[in-house]
C-alpha cells in the first residue's frame, strides 16, 4: 500500500500464551458447568424459528448507496452517504449488528456530516450484514487490519488524505488496531464502548463475553448458547431472533483478539475522543495512556442509540476548533469537570504528552 508501519501487533507466546491456553480450558470449563446447570435448572426449551427470514439482508436506499467490494479476496458490503469527493469517515458497527446504526439517533448524525461534506462509509464487519464470514483465524488483528487498511486505500484514503474513524464495541476494538497500525490513514478517531485492546482479559471487548470470556474461546457452543439467550443476560430481549451463524463473526474476532497485543509503550497520535458508559471511566483513563491526545465522554449507554451521543460526535468533528491548553500535562492529565446542555454529563478533556 505504499505505507511502512512499524511492527506494533505482537503475538502472545511463551508462558504467557500456556498460561493462557490453561485458563482458556479450565476456566472456560467451570463456565461451561456453571452455564449447563443453569440450563437445567430453568428447564432449557430449545429455541426454534418457525419462520426463518428468507431475505438476509434488506436494502433501503434512503439510508444511502449500497455496494460490495472485495478485498484482498474478501467481499464487504457497505453503505456509502455524502459527496464522494468529501472527506473519508468510516464507521465500524458493534457486532452482531445490532441495526441501530441505522435508526433515527444515529441516522441525524450521518446526515449532519454528510451536510458537512464528509463522504461517510458504513461498514459490515465481516460475518455482518452483506460481508463475507472467515474463520478465527482470517479474523484476527493482523489479518483484520490488513484488510481494513487495503480497503480505505481503494476508497481513496492516503497519507495525505487521512480519514475520521468511528468505531462501536467491536468495531471500536478494531479501530484500536487499525490505530495502531495505520496511524497515518487517520486524522481522527472515536470510540464508543470499547477499551483499548491491551485490557481485554480486564475489560471484555463485547457485553455478551463479560460473564464467560474464557468460555468465549471454546468452539461451536458460544455460538449456539448465545443465539439461545444463555449469555446475554438482560440484553436478552435484544437478540431473540438470532441464530447461532449471527455471532460466528463477532465471537471469532473476540477470540482473535485475545491472542495478540499492542506494543508496550506504543501510542497513536490521531486525536481520539473516546466514550464509554458512567461506570466504565477507570477503563477510559486505562485507554487513554495509548494516546497522544484524548478527550473522554462518559453517557449512559454507549451505543448510536444513545441521545446525548450525536452532540458529542458532532462537537468533536464539526464544531470549530478550540484553542488547546498551554500549560504542560502529567501522565494522566487533568480532567476537568463540566455539565453541557441537553442534560449530557461530559468528563474532562484529557491530554497526554508524547514519550520521550
Amino acid at each position: 500500500m505504499g505505507v511502512k508501519t512499524p511492527k506494533v501487533l505482537h503475538l502472545v507466546s511463551g508462558w504467557e500464551a500456556a498460561e493462557l491456553v490453561f485458563k482458556c480450558i479450565f476456566v472456560g470449563l467451570w463456565q461451561l458447568i456453571q452455564i449447563t446447570v443453569k440450563r437445567l435448572w430453568k428447564g432449557h426449551r430449545r429455541k426454534s424459528l418457525k419462520n426463518p427470514p428468507s431475505v438476509e439482508l434488506t436494502v433501503d436506499s434512503s439510508v444511502g448507496t449500497h455496494c460490495y467490494i472485495k478485498v484482498l479476496g474478501v467481499k464487504y458490503h457497505y453503505v456509502e452517504s455524502g459527496p464522494k469527493s468529501g472527506k473519508k469517515l468510516l464507521i465500524l458497527g458493534d457486532a452482531p449488528d445490532k441495526g441501530n446504526l441505522w435508526g433515527p439517533t444515529w441516522s441525524r448524525v450521518v446526515r449532519r456530516l454528510t451536510e458537512n461534506g464528509y463522504h461517510v462509509v458504513t461498514l459490515d464487519l465481516r460475518g455482518n450484514g452483506g460481508s463475507e464470514g472467515g474463520n478465527r483465524r482470517a479474523l484476527s488483528p493482523p489479518r483484520v487490519v490488513e484488510e481494513l487498511a487495503t480497503l480505505m486505500v481503494a476508497l481513496g484514503v492516503s497519507k495525505d488524505q487521512p480519514a475520521v474513524v468511528i468505531g462501536f464495541g467491536i468495531g471500536g476494538m478494531l479501530t484500536w488496531y487499525l490505530s495502531h497500525c495505520y496511524g497515518v490513514f487517520i486524522s481522527k478517531l472515536i470510540v464508543v464502548g470499547a477499551p483499548h485492546p491491551n485490557l481485554y482479559w480486564q475489560s471484555p471487548p463485547a457485553a455478551f463475553c463479560k460473564s464467560a470470556l474464557h468460555f468465549i474461546q471454546w468452539p461451536h457452543f458460544p455460538e449456539k448458547w448465545l443465539a439461545e439467550g444463555e449469555l446475554q443476560g438482560s440484553d436478552n430481549k435484544r437478540w431473540s431472533s438470532s441464530r447461532a451463524c449471527d455471532w460466528e463473526g463477532a465471537l471469532n474476532y473476540v477470540r482473535g483478539a485475545a491472542w495478540w497485543r499492542i506494543k508496550p509503550g506504543h501510542r497513536i497520535s490521531p486525536p481520539a475522543l473516546l466514550i464509554g458508559s458512567r461506570e466504565s471511566a477507570t477503563q477510559l483513563v486505562s485507554s487513554a495512556q495509548y494516546c497522544v491526545t484524548s478527550s473522554l465522554r462518559l453517557i449512559p449507554k454507549p451505543d448510536p442509540s444513545d441521545p446525548e451521543l450525536p452532540a458529542l460526535v458532532l462537537d468533536f468533528l464539526v464544531a470549530e476548533e478550540k484553542c488547546p491548553d498551554s500549560e504542560p500535562r502529567g501522565l494522566v492529565g487533568r480532567m476537568l469537570g463540566a455539565v453541557a446542555g441537553r442534560g449530557r454529563e461530559l468528563t474532562a478533556k484529557l491530554v497526554l504528552p508524547p514519550q520521550a
